[in-house]
């Protein structure tokens, strides 16, 4: 659809996509969806068109080529959206192919496609079915990764791994029995990086000694949720309560997660650890099993475990991680892990705070209450034989 056509359309129709983009509240979120939907910018809520002259910043946007969705559906001459059939949908994106367009920008272009339908046009009855949803991603080389990713999926053996080398390394750091309580925090629930460091101590709840508890997180789009937390991983958390010192300074409000509350997890200076150091604490897990008691620079008592047979079995799963990992894998570890386990997809799908189960699936890799949690079945397990 050209932008002249769209202006000549139906005037009830701008009210309509507005309405559909004012279910997000970011304005860059509006604007992505307008520009893979080919909705003209002027009519995204909350959109000012650039002065002349001036850069336009984080708002610019490519211009039109008349594949977008919408011009492509006046293009093929449809007349509403409730004729439009999965071959239809299959056509288009053969035709972004051929016209160029990357695999992952298909793959984000059909998700609009798909979010239009499922939160607009399903929602008020204008359809009857979504297309977009029935589309095979695989045929369609969508699933496909471009390159190498960040966030491949960790083995069940790595994520044992990884707990296992943070217990191992908590008493041989200043900081270890904090960040031993992250990494299970982390793999434990499949939180993201900036939903783990944006916890505050009230959000910790554990009603019994020995039992599970939950954990209150800050997700996106100021949307808060209940994760539970295993029997373990509470056990990591009461560890780095009974050492963790009160901040002697308040936290300051541009920190991440900053909500006016006590955080959970603290610096040396009393503030919020900052979403960085996730990174870098499962690098240098990685990092110190990888290079071994070699290094001239380890403590005794260190190299002294790194010497020891456990230490190169974790080291073989470690290794191979140490350049590449990164905290959102946890996410996709999760989410696989716990579906073979048995797990309900609509549980963690509830436990990552996904507001779509076709997003969790996303992260299976072909593969309603905290009591549920498929975090009960998948903690314990990835402990099993090591740990209380």
């Amino acid at each position: 659809m050209t932008e002249m056509a769209v202006r000549e359309a139906d005037k009830s129709g701008r009210e309509r996509f507005a309405e559909f983009l004012r279910i997000y509240t970011s304005l860059n979120t509006r604007l992505a969806y307008a520009t893979d939907l080919g909705i003209p910018l002027d009519w995204v809520p909350g959109y000012r068109a650039p002065e002349p002259g001036r850069r336009r910043g984080r708002a610019r946007r490519a211009e039109p080529t008349g594949l977008e969705w919408l011009n492509w559906c006046v293009r093929e001459g449809f007349a509403s959206f409730d004729e439009i059939r999965v071959e239809h949908v299959e056509r288009w994106l053969e035709e972004l192919a051929r016209a160029g367009y990357r695999d992952a920008t298909r793959a984000r272009m059909l998700s609009a496609v798909s979010a239009f339908y499922r939160k607009y046009l399903l929602r008020d009855g204008l359809v009857t079915q979504n297309p977009a949803a029935l589309v095979d991603r695989s045929a369609q080389h969508l699933n496909r990764s471009s390159g190498p990713s960040g966030t491949a999926m960790w083995s069940f053996e790595a994520c044992r791994a990884l707990l296992a080398a943070a217990h191992l390394l908590a008493e041989h750091s200043r900081h270890g029995a904090r960040d031993r309580a992250m990494v299970e925090v982390l793999i434990g629930t499949g939180v993201r990086a900036q939903e783990l460091v944006g916890v505050d101590l009230a959000d910790y709840h554990r009603p019994a000694a020995a039992g599970p508890g939950s954990l209150r997180v800050h997700g996106k789009g100021a949307k808060d949720r209940l994760v539970a937390l295993a029997a373990p991983v509470a056990d990591a958390i009461e560890d780095y309560l009974a050492v963790r010192a009160p901040p002697q300074v308040p936290a300051l409000r541009e920190q991440p997660g900053m909500r006016g509350a006590e955080p959970l997890f603290l610096t040396g200076t009393g503030r919020r650890v900052h979403v960085s150091h996730v990174q870098a604490l499962l690098r240098r897990l990685c990092a110190t099993f990888a290079s071994g008691a070699e290094s001239g620079s380890r403590s005794p008592a260190l190299r002294e475990l790194l010497a020891t047979e456990r230490a190169a079995l974790l080291a073989e799963h470690l290794a191979p991680l140490r350049d590449t990992i990164h905290p959102h894998s946890a996410r996709h570890s999760y989410a696989t892990h716990a579906i073979t386990r048995g797990a309900e997809p609509r549980q963690v799908q509830r436990d990552l705070g996904h507001a779509a189960l076709s997003t969790t699936e996303g992260y299976l890799h072909d593969a309603e209450n905290l009591a549920n949690s498929a975090a009960h079945e998948l903690s314990p397990a990835l402990h099993r034989g090591w740990l209380r």
